[in-house]
């Protein structure tokens, strides 16, 4: 019987998928599901994620992504968006927290407190980088959601970040940060042999 761990086991990281076995539409909607319920700093979420299916938009991230054939050929490109306007990110929080209602807000006001002092005072850059780890956290929970599904996917940050927001449209101050691919792997893909280091050699008990 598969379990969550076997699971993780049999994922590889696929570099070929075939395009004419395609997931579902309801299989990519339960990885989205996985996405969104991976932990974020604050619950804030200051990503999105791009869920590319069309073919030619695929075709031109392949152009600006090394020529990698995964983006083609997948089902889905799940590009991983941050968001460096951390305060508007709040203040979308607390109107989906309160409902709209002044007075539902006004009990959070402690919370959005606590946040704006943590947001107000970061560069730019800063609330990048942090947005930026955020979608490697929820990139983990996606590839996990893959492997739990049987679903073939490939993390990917070989790709010209500034040509994908440019192909993507991205507003001013929103970065592609990283990718996951996601299909049925091709019939001629052959993975590598897995290899991960000992625990012994990973995990340090203190």
């Amino acid at each position: 019987m598969a379990t969550f761990l076997s699971q993780l086991n049999w994922r590889n990281a696929t570099k070929k998928f075939d395009p004419s076995n395609k997931v579902s539409d309801a299989t990519i909607e339960k990885i989205c599901e996985g996405i969104r319920m991976a932990p974020s700093s604050f619950g804030l979420q200051p990503f999105y994620v791009k869920v590319v299916k069309n073919s030619e938009v695929k075709l031109k991230l392949q152009e600006v992504g090394w020529g990698q054939v995964q983006f083609p050929t997948s089902t889905a490109v799940f590009v991983f968006v941050a968001r460096s306007n951390v305060l508007g990110r709040i203040d979308e929080m607390m109107r989906e927290m309160s409902g709209g209602d002044a007075a539902a807000r006004q009990k959070l006001a402690d919370f959005e407190k606590m946040l704006t002092g943590f947001a107000t005072p970061l560069s730019e850059a800063d609330a990048k980088i942090w947005a930026q780890k955020q979608c490697y956290i929820a990139l983990g929970f996606g590839l996990a959601a893959c492997a739990e599904l049987g679903v073939a996917s490939c993390p990917m940050e070989g790709f010209s970040r500034e040509d994908f927001d440019r192909v993507l449209g991205l507003p001013k101050g929103d970065y592609s940060t990283v990718v996951m691919t996601v299909g049925n792997a091709s019939p001629d893909f052959k993975p590598f042999p897995k290899f991960r280091f000992p625990l012994k050699d990973l995990i340090r008990q203190v």
